[in-house]
């Protein structure tokens, strides 16, 4: 059957920390566009999705209701399958990859520079009906970003994470002088570390795990363990990937007075309960950072100045995405590759 044309698909659902293969309603382009967004809607049938930290986080219940379902994956490559409504924006056929942040366009923030935080931002995977890891997703024209024929599917699907990596340096402002530290164990961790070696070639990563700083030494960046910091507090940017009570008061800990520490881990662990008095005291500096644009990932992916294919720990099909996510539990998994479709 045809995209748009009816019947069932399937996709991965996430309910009260339940993931599962469901089968639900295909997306249709008529059901999908509503006057509250002023895109042209397309149809995108994913080929291949990424499982990462962010997407655990979600299927744990971060940003949802309780007992809510949601169709996880925020990070996907597909292909135009109908573009019927794209107002000559995207054709069909055409490799994309999605920018899951959907913005409106119109409103003062949008205007203003500020799409991320459309005052009726969607993000795929996240607060949307359907995520990436879908048979067929219905997605704004604008939010598809193609890619061109020298970058693969399998380094392109990291353009997301890549992005937010991109987003939580910019927010912390590495130059070539300033004492840099990524603390975490994930891919956005080692993304962010790689990110910010290019602005300073001292900034290190901090993390708890051997698998981690293997990769790090893999990747040829400079790595020490959390335990082995000490407690100088001598850095003046820390980037906390992980988000969790522990690791933001390690940060803390581990800047200057004045310093900054920039959030740009996703935890469904709340409430979270942190000791503000040394912020306060020490008057650090808290920055969150979320989502950033895909430009500049693309750009860097395409040129291989970032090849994340060390990272990739896992393929398994759309069938398997269950255990694929109890996968990112394992020590040395980063992330997971998943065959939507083909």
């Amino acid at each position: 059957m045809s995209a748009g044309t009816g019947g069932t698909m399937r996709c991965v659902a996430a309910t009260d920390g339940r993931v599962e293969l469901v089968t639900r309603a295909r997306p249709t382009l008529a059901t999908n566009r509503s006057d509250a967004v002023a895109h042209e809607t397309v149809l995108v049938r994913p080929t291949i999705a990424l499982l990462s930290p962010f997407e655990r986080e979600v299927a744990r219940g971060v940003g949802a209701e309780a007992g809510g379902g949601r169709v996880i994956g925020t990070s996907c490559v597909g292909i135009v399958e109908d573009a019927t409504h794209a107002g000559g924006l995207i054709a069909r056929g055409t490799r994309v990859v999605v920018q899951p942040v959907f913005a409106c366009g119109r409103c003062e923030r949008c205007r203003g520079g500020l799409a991320m935080h459309c005052a009726m931002r969607t993000i795929l995977g996240f607060d949307d009906a359907a995520g990436a890891l879908s048979e067929l997703i219905a997605v704004p024209a604008a939010a598809c970003t193609p890619v061109n024929k020298e970058l693969d599917d399998e380094r392109a699907v990291f353009a997301v994470v890549l992005a937010r990596a991109l987003e939580a340096v910019r927010r912390g402002g590495v130059d070539k002088t300033t004492f840099a530290s990524v603390l975490g164990d994930d891919v956005l961790a080692v993304l962010a570390t790689l990110v910010a070696v290019e602005e300073n070639q001292f900034a290190r990563l901090v993390a708890t795990s051997e698998a981690t700083l293997r990769v790090g030494e893999q990747f040829g960046i400079r790595h020490r363990a959390l335990a082995e910091t000490g407690r100088r507090g001598d850095q003046e940017l820390v980037i906390d990937t992980t988000g969790s009570a522990e690791t933001i008061a390690a940060a803390s800990r581990m800047v200057r007075p004045r310093g900054h520490v920039v959030v740009a881990g996703i935890s469904a662990r709340a409430p979270i309960a942190v000791d503000l008095s040394q912020i306060a005291l020490d008057e650090i500096e808290i920055h969150g950072s979320g989502f950033g644009p895909l430009g500049g990932a693309i750009e860097r992916l395409t040129r291989r100045a970032i090849d994340p294919s060390p990272l990739i720990s896992r393929r398994i099909a759309l069938a398997d995405a269950a255990k694929g996510m109890a996968m990112l539990g394992e020590a040395g998994v980063f992330t997971v590759l998943v065959q939507v479709t083909r």
